[in-house]
């Protein structure tokens, strides 16, 4: 029996705040927009922390911009991601991302990943649409691999939905 992690994830970007489009603001994750405060969700403290944490585990993480987690009850994913600049005092969101977790339910994974590009094609009709299927190279039987669907915009926001299904030993020997 195969033992696989099934994930989901929706992830907002944007890095260019000031020439996106007033639509992409209206969409929400969990009540979190491209474009809010942080503060309005978490203490400066709380954010500063969490930049700290995040900024020695990611090699991808610069000066410009810190990743922050936030953690609760929410009513669709299990988890969230923001993007900030550090230096900003408002802690403007520039990305945000949620991940639910299908435990080895890759149907169910799919089918609401297709319910969030069906909802996304009707509201963003503009955008381009690419879907494109990776292999993890860390995983050398090629079962650990990512489903994704991009939106693009003109104005540099792009929209991913990722089911990414990963291989439970893979993990391990990476990992151990």
């Amino acid at each position: 029996m195969k033992k696989l992690s099934t994930y989901l994830f929706l992830i907002l970007f944007s890095f260019s705040a000031s020439s996106f489009a007033e639509d992409i603001f209206e969409f929400q994750i969990e009540g979190i927009s491209i474009g809010d405060s942080l503060l309005d969700h978490l203490s400066k403290e709380e954010i500063i922390n969490e930049i700290e944490i995040n900024k020695t585990a990611y090699n991808y993480l610069t000066d410009k911009f810190g990743e922050v987690y936030l953690r609760g009850n929410f009513d669709t994913f299990d988890r969230l991601s923001v993007f900030v600049k550090p230096k900003d005092k408002n802690y403007t969101i520039y990305s945000i991302y949620g991940s639910i977790s299908y435990d080895d339910k890759l149907k169910q994974c799919f089918a609401k990943q297709k319910e969030i590009e069906k909802e996304f094609s009707s509201k963003y009709k503009y955008a381009k649409k690419r879907k494109i299927t990776l292999e993890f190279d860390w995983d050398p039987t090629g079962e650990s691999v990512s489903h994704n669907i991009q939106f693009f915009f003109d104005s540099v926001i792009f929209q991913r939905l990722i089911v990414q299904n990963i291989k439970k030993v893979s993990k391990l020997k990476i990992i151990g």
